[in-house]
This record gives structure tokens, sequence and C-alpha cells, in this order.
């Protein structure tokens, strides 16, 4: 029975793993290769401009449902303010100006999608009541993975998923695109695959009616702090439970004897053993760089084949961002929190998958990001990785002044929307997916890993139904994160939990929770 753990990894699963650990008697150590907690969750301070990359809305607000207790154990909002999405949560404007502006609250939803089009009122109330069912806020599981579940888990799960089958049934496997295109307005056609800001293309109806949901029912909200205030809740609640995380460490390879995991080599070439070793990193980086590949199976194999050779035929991944952020000396409280701009030529959006960007004000979530009277405004599209990478790569100079050119652009849109914005600009930086891969490691710079559904999610699934996030033919070495859990924050940090019920389980031991 082995005693000391290292966590590859300090982002919000590695911190969530190492907490759990050290509820469980475990002697854990985390490496991170940056100076600060978080990982993809992540801000950072630019002339006294706070700059947040990462939350849009955090699930998990509502006392009684899996997902708080999961933040109430890790005391991620122990000590916060949260502000909750009480009004609207995103307004689509097309090339006409024409604007649809989705609310949380599915009544003023209804009426406000039916004065648009009183022609799809059948369609209009048949999202609204979804939205109404989710707002219900069912207690999906988060707290204990499926292959441990006992009959009565069993049963609880399946009681509680009755209201919501015939729903699930039906909204799991219809794309939101072609839901949208049922509409006979045009403008709820184009807006309706941009309530999430941008365009997800493989996102299932499902999604938008609990998140809809959710938000009205005040489980999603955004805490005081924003994403680095986060982690940092987390590291120091893993701190307090006498856990110890390592800075500008980075782990190159994992030490493995006789097909066993038995430590870490760093970059500088040192070393540390440990009885059991967890990745919380890149799915990529661990399985191929850290480990050489040799521990696979056809799942694993298949994912990462298709990843690799981009056919998004058979496996998709969260495309990465191109983000401008800016300070400005300008009271925008009165503006819409969230904006998503339909363009008619995108041209100028480089690598851009959508003729869009969307607009992000901080003032009604996190004032504090901006000095008083001032504010944060961040802009962002999906990105193609492909010709950054090239340009990067081949002419930084070149690639500096895309960044810009595209961020000149961006400017002198908002310039229109907000007459004066130019010269208030006291604050600006930008991020590509490069940048993103180059800070996180992420594959791609991709944010959450694999995104859901289709072929992808049947491959996923079995790294922890049928593996129990271990790899084929290795022992104590377990993986966990998004690459294992596919996307949010909270599945980031449950991901943690399963993987310590995983290892209390093969050690002999009972998983406990220290409040």
């Amino acid at each position: 029975m082995g005693d000391k753990i290292l966590i590859i990894g300090g982002g919000l699963a590695g911190l969530a793993t190492g907490c759990y650990g050290q509820m469980n008697d475990y002697k854990t150590k985390i490496y991170e290769m940056h100076f600060i907690p978080g990982g993809c969750c992540t801000a950072w301070k630019r002339k006294g401009y706070v700059f947040d990359q990462c939350i849009d809305w955090m699930l998990g607000a509502k006392p009684g449902i899996d997902m708080y207790q999961l933040w109430e154990e890790l005391h991620g909002l122990k000590g916060k303010n949260v502000r909750f999405f009480e009004d609207e949560f995103n307004c689509v404007v097309n090339e006409k100006g024409e604007k649809v502006i989705f609310y949380t609250d599915p009544d003023k939803l209804e009426k406000h999608l039916k004065k648009i089009s009183p022609e799809d009122q059948d369609i209009i109330e048949e999202f609204c009541d979804g939205v109404r069912l989710y707002a219900r806020s069912p207690n999906f599981p988060f707290l204990k993975p499926e292959p441990l579940w006992t009959i009565w888990d069993k049963v609880k799960y399946n009681i509680g998923l009755l209201p919501y089958i015939k729903s699930i049934l039906k909204y799991a496997v219809d794309p939101i695109e072609s839901f949208a295109n049922r509409f006979k307005s045009p403008l709820l056609r184009a807006a309706f695959p941009f309530i999430f800001q941008q365009k997800n293309p493989d996102f299932m109806v499902l999604p938008y009616l609990y998140n809809l949901g959710a938000m009205h029912a005040k489980n999603a909200c955004y805490p005081d702090g924003g994403s680095l205030e986060l982690a940092k809740s987390v590291e120091q609640r893993y701190k307090d439970l006498g856990g110890e995380i390592l800075y500008k460490k980075r782990v190159t390879k994992v030490l493995v004897e006789r097909d066993k995991a038995v430590g870490v080599q760093f970059e500088d070439g040192t070393t540390e053993h440990a009885d059991i070793v967890v990745s919380t990193i890149d799915g990529r980086t661990t399985i191929y760089d850290l480990l050489g590949g040799q521990y696979v199976d056809k799942d694993i194999t298949m994912l990462y084949d298709a990843l690799l050779n981009n056919d998004t035929n058979k496996v998709k991944i969260y495309h990465g961002f191109y983000l401008l952020f800016l300070g400005i000396n300008r009271d925008l409280s009165d503006v819409p929190s969230s904006t998503t701009y339909l363009l008619e030529d995108g041209s100028q959006l480089f690598g851009g998958y959508q003729n869009s960007f969307c607009v992000r004000h901080f003032c009604h979530h996190e004032p504090n990001f901006a000095p008083k009277g001032k504010s944060v405004i961040e802009v962002f599209y999906y990105s193609d990785y492909d010709c950054w990478k090239t340009l990067y790569d081949s002419d930084r100079e070149s690639y500096n002044e895309k960044k810009t050119k595209v961020a000149n652009f961006i400017i002198d849109f908002l310039e229109k929307q907000y007459p004066g914005l130019k010269g208030q600009i006291e604050a600006i930086d930008t991020s590509t997916p490069v940048t993103a891969e180059r800070y996180t490691g992420n594959y791609q710079g991709t944010v959450m890993a694999w995104s859901p559904f289709g072929d992808t999610e049947d491959h996923v699934k079995p790294l922890i139904d049928k593996l129990h996030m271990q790899l084929p033919g290795l022992k104590n070495f377990y993986m966990a994160g998004h690459w294992l859990s596919t996307g949010a924050l909270i599945r980031a940090v449950s991901s943690g939990r399963y993987v310590m019920q995983f290892i209390c389980k093969n050690e002999g031991k009972k998983f406990k929770v220290i409040k």
C-alpha cells in the first residue's frame, strides 16, 4: 500500500485531486510548471485592470445538489459573494442591427421571442418549456464515478431522472443548428446557435436548456474575484489540508519500472519517486510524451490518432480562442454583459471559423476587475490553431502584426458601437490558441479538451468506465482532468474526486471527505 502521491499539474483537477488525497491520509505533492495555480482557470493584470480568460458562468451555486457539495468540500466559494444571471445572458445582433436577447427567465424569453416572430409560437414555447423544466435543478450525480455506484445509487439516479427522461432522449440527440432551422424567422434561425456566445455546431439542444435553466434557478453564477481567485481558494484548501505545491517545476517524464509508475523526472533532469503518480495535464502530452505512447488500447489510439490527424469526422475538441482584452476609461455598467455580433464579412478575423465575435463587459459580474468608473472588455472568437502556429513558427514579427491587425479591426468596429472608445483605451492584451498552448500545455490551445456528443464521447467514456482513470498495462498511474471528463470546471474538480475514489478502492481504503 502506497502513501505518497505525486500530481502533475496545478489546475483545478490537480488541486482537487490533491485535496481529496490529503483528506484520505495520503502525502501528496503537486508540480505545476507556472508560478500560480489554476491552469486554464486563470487571469492576469495589466495597468490596474484584471483580464480573466476562463469563467463565463460557473455551475454549482445552488445548495442541495452534488455540484454545490463539490465546491463546498473544496472551499471554492468559501467567503465569496456570487453574482447571478438574473436578466439576460447574451444578446445576438445581426448585420442589420436586429437583436435577439436570450433572457435567463423563460417567461421573459418567451414573450421576447414571440414579439420577434409570432408565427414561431410553437417552437418558442417548446424551447422555453425546456428551460423551465431544467430550472427545477435536477441533481445530476457528480460525487462518485459510475463504476463505483451501488444499487441504491443507481435507483436514486433513475428515480431522479424520471421527470427529465423524455426531454433527455429528445434533446440529447437534436443538434442546435437543426433545431434553429425549424424557425420561420430568419433572425431567430441565425441567432439561436449563438446562445452560448459563439456557435457550437456539434452541440445538442440539451445543454442550452440545462444551462439557461441553471441560470434562472441560480445554480450558475460568477464568483467574486473570478477564475484566478477561485483557483487560489482551492489551492488554499489544499494547503490547509497539509498538501504541498511546487511551482516552476515542469515534469518531462513519468518514471516506470516493470510496468509500474514509480515517480517523475523534471526538466532539469532531477527526479522524485513516489508510490502513485496522477497526471492532470494535457492528455496527448501525458500519454505520448511523458510515457512514450507505450500504454494505450484501441479507444485511446482511436482518440489520439484522430486528434493528431485532425479527423473531425471521428473526434472533436473545443477550439481555442483569439482573445482581445481592453481596459477602458469608461463606465459600461449600463451595457449588457454579453453581446455576439454577426458580421457580413468576417475575413478580418484571422483564423475565424464564424463571421462573428462576442463582446463581454465585466461591470455586472466583477466590477473590481477595473478601477472605479472604468471597465474591462473581453472580445473573443473561435479560432483555428494551425494558421496562428504556422505564422508563429515562421515569422514572429508577422505573427505579432497579425494579432494587432485583428485587434485594430475589432476596436474600429467597437468604436461605432461606443463612440469615443478608441481614445479611452488604457490597457490592451491579445491571446491566440498558440498563446494558450504555450501557457497551459493544452493541445492546440483548447480550453476544455474533448467536445461532448457523438463518436468522441463514445471513445472518452471508457477511460473512466472501463479503465477507471488508469492506462492499460500500467500500474500505480492515473489520469484526471478534462481529457478524462470533457469540459466545464465542475467536471474538472469532480474528476479529482473520482480519481481518489478509484485509488482508495484499489488500495483497500474507505474513501472519506473532511468538511
